[in-house]
């Protein structure tokens, strides 16, 4: 204690600035600490202060400004200009430091500017070291190893999944390769339903169409005599081997007329003027006239519908289709392949190293 406190009169003695004036020429130096530990860094400014254009050449220091005090590169120079570039300021900027407990005074440091010399303030500058108990020299200890904390599920969870789901994408990718060597044929099986006959197909949409309310309301008419006469269009058309979906009602009746009899039909001929009056005219029929009409349809498709032989109605078997393998399918499965190798790849080295980072 008593040597710091020789240290500190010492260093309160040399560190008053004391500046030297040369006609228009200002050069300071400064310090940014006084005392400092052994080994520690600080920093030494040198400043000049000149009209700008001055030729100002700073001392060649090289590896130290006095005797013990070191310096450690790099040594940066810097420029201000002041008072509307008036002056320039040039300040050079020195790391120094000290391995040895000392008290190191710096003379005044001399700037040749425009070929005259300046000197700057006197410097002093005290590295201390650290007090050693007598008799505990010897027991000073190197810096120790890490310590290892105990590793916790959270730092292995994710590492893990990843480390199974590259797993799984290999066997996705093996998989997918195999089948692109083999080129085994596509084998397509088909179960061919039996046909529904055209009559009870019609006469299922005329028990739906019974079951809605279409045609109950006093505004949609036309909507129920369109779908009606629809079905009725379709039927005969299968039925009777003409296209009646295109033909006017006239027309399908001129057809009817030749395979059927006239008194047959007569319920039929006057569904479709009814139909024909309420989609052209606006005719607005009564509900038990609508009931009516739906009757005789169905009764028209029971009275004409045909027999279907047994053997249609029977479920067909199944059917067997086999197919090879494109050069589009095949150029697809090679590039799923490799898409899905670069990901397993991926996910793997990630994983891996997530492993070794936390593991080690």
């Amino acid at each position: 204690m008593r040597r710091l406190s020789v240290y500190i009169c010492f260093v309160s003695m040399f560190a008053v600035s004391v500046p030297l004036f040369g006609s228009d020429v200002f050069v300071k130096a400064e310090l940014d600490s006084m005392m400092m530990w052994v080994g520690q860094q600080t920093g030494l400014h040198l400043e000049v202060t000149c009209d700008p254009g001055q030729q100002i050449n700073f001392p060649a220091y090289r590896d130290t400004i006095v005797n013990g005090l070191e310096i450690i590169p790099p040594v940066i120079t810097d420029t201000a200009f002041i008072n509307d570039g008036k002056r320039m300021t040039v300040s050079r900027h020195y790391t120094v430091t000290c391995f040895d407990s000392a008290l190191i005074y710096i003379a005044p440091i001399p700037v040749m500017v425009d070929g005259q010399e300046y000197r700057s303030n006197r410097l002093a500058l005290a590295f201390i070291t650290y007090d050693i108990p007598e008799g505990q020299e010897t027991q000073l200890f190197g810096p120790k190893e890490n310590m290892r904390t105990p590793i916790q599920f959270r730092e292995l969870w994710f590492p893990v999944l990843l480390y199974m789901l590259s797993m799984l994408a290999i066997v996705a990718a093996i998989f997918l390769y195999r089948r692109y060597k083999d080129d085994k044929p596509i084998i397509r099986h088909i179960k061919v339903e039996p046909k529904i006959p055209i009559h009870e197909r019609t006469l299922d949409g005329m028990e739906k169409l019974r079951q809605s309310d279409i045609g109950r309301r006093g505004d949609n008419h036309k909507e129920y005599y369109t779908r009606l006469t629809d079905l009725l269009r379709e039927y005969i058309n299968e039925r009777f081997g003409f296209n009646a979906t295109e033909m006017t009602s006239n027309e399908i009746l001129e057809h009817l007329y030749e395979s059927q009899d006239r008194g047959s039909l007569r319920e039929l001929a006057e569904l479709l003027s009814t139909s024909d009056l309420v989609k052209f005219a606006k005719f607005k029929p009564q509900i038990n006239e609508n009931d009516r009409n739906l009757l005789s349809a169905v009764e028209f498709v029971k009275d004409t519908m045909a027999e279907v032989p047994e053997e249609e109605l029977l479920p067909k078997e199944e059917t067997v289709v086999i197919e090879k393998r494109s050069k589009g399918a095949r150029m697809t499965l090679i590039s799923i392949t490799l898409a899905v190798s670069a990901v397993a790849l991926v996910m793997l080295v990630v994983s891996l190293y997530r492993l070794y980072y936390v593991l080690f």
